[in-house]
Formats: C-alpha cells, sequence, structure tokens
C-alpha cells in the first residue's frame, strides 16, 4: 500500500468566518443601493457630469461582485500537510511552514485561548460560534514570513495570543491533528538518519 503524498485539505474556520462577514455586508449593501435604484427614490443629481443613478448602479454591481467573489473565497481557505511542510491556504496568501520550523502542536478549548472574560465585546460576537470548540496552536520558532504581512491577511484569532504561532480550527481537529502527527513523525524519522549518515561520513 503506497504511503500518501499529502493529508486532506481542512477548511480553515477562522478565515471563513470573516469572509462571511465580509460577503454578507456587501450583500446587504448591494440591495439596499439596488432598492434605491429600483425605485428611484432620490433626486436626480450629477456627480462630475454622471448621473447620480449611474453612480448608484456602479457602486450596487461593485458591492454585489465583492459578495459574490467573498462568497466562494471562503472555500479556498484551507490548511494542509504535507511530507515536509505544512501548507496554509487563502485566495490572497499561501505559505508554507516547515517542520524544522515547528516547537509543538496541541489542543485546546477556544474559550481557553480567548477568554470572555478578556475579550471585548466584537471579539466575543466573533468568536460565539467557536466557544465550545477545540483549535490546535501550532508554537513557531518564527514566523514563515513578515509577521505585518500576515496580520494583513489573516484574522487576528488565527494568532496565538500567548506564543509565537497559529491557532487553527477545522472542522476536524483531531483528523488534521492525527495527519500532523504521522507526516511530522516521519519527516522526524527521515532526518535523524539523515544525520546518523552524515555523521557516519564525516
Amino acid at each position: 500500500m503506497k504511503a500518501k503524498k499529502s493529508g486532506d485539505r481542512h477548511p480553515l474556520l477562522f478565515y471563513r468566518r470573516t469572509i462571511d462577514r465580509v460577503w454578507k455586508a456587501s450583500l446587504a449593501l448591494g440591495v439596499v443601493f439596488g432598492v434605491v435604484v429600483w425605485f428611484d427614490l432620490i433626486y436626480e443629481v450629477s456627480i462630475l457630469g454622471i448621473s447620480s443613478k449611474l453612480w448608484l448602479l456602479a457602486v450596487c454591481t461593485l458591492a454585489f461582485a465583492l459578495s459574490v467573489f467573498g462568497y466562494w473565497a471562503r472555500y479556498f481557505a484551507y490548511v494542509k500537510v504535507f511530507p515536509n511542510y505544512f501548507k496554509v491556504a487563502t485566495p490572497f496568501l499561501r505559505f508554507r511552514i516547515s517542520y524544522r520550523r515547528m516547537r509543538s502542536v496541541y489542543p485546546v478549548l477556544v474559550q481557553q485561548l480567548f477568554p470572555k472574560e478578556e475579550s471585548s465585546w466584537s471579539e466575543r460576537n466573533y468568536l460565539e460560534p467557536f466557544y465550545g470548540k477545540t483549535a490546535l496552536v501550532m508554537e513557531l520558532k518564527g514566523f514563515p514570513l513578515n509577521p505585518v504581512l500576515l496580520r494583513l491577511f489573516l484574522p487576528a484569532q488565527m494568532f496565538s495570543p500567548r506564543t509565537t504561532g497559529f491557532v487553527i480550527i477545522v472542522p476536524d481537529w483531531m483528523k488534521l491533528s492525527t495527519e500532523l502527527d504521522s507526516f511530522h513523525g516521519t519527516w522526524l524519522q527521515r532526518e535523524s538518519l539523515r544525520r546518523r549518515k552524515a555523521h557516519l561520513k564525516s
């Protein structure tokens, strides 16, 4: 039986939660502007020589386009385990975390990472669907990319609040943890064998 070349795709639920908010807000905005255009509830006003209806129609179209893109984009955010690295993929950013960079991976309840009493109202509202769920905390020796860039494209809740690393929450954390243990364990064995061979040659 051939060994698997990679694990399964595991949807990033924190990222999906963020994108869900974006596409729903864009859809609501598009509906509002669409209603305004449809019923002609404002006076005819020219902006830079262009009819206000055209401006409204342009904003409406942009809002609906952003909503459609956001709806589909949430399905392209996932994590996946490979023989030598752990992959994080989003529609705008993809990067690999080498096993050399990993310190440890362990499960923890979301409310233990982000206690309600220490969270703001907006953060509690964001995290509400995840309370009671288990996340995987991946502690790293250092981030694979500039932290400023990572924070620009990833939800704040994906960053471990107490250590350098990521908070990963997926539909089946046990399956992801098992895959990671398996691939990481195999990698460690290969590295140990490589070091022994290098030592014998030296």
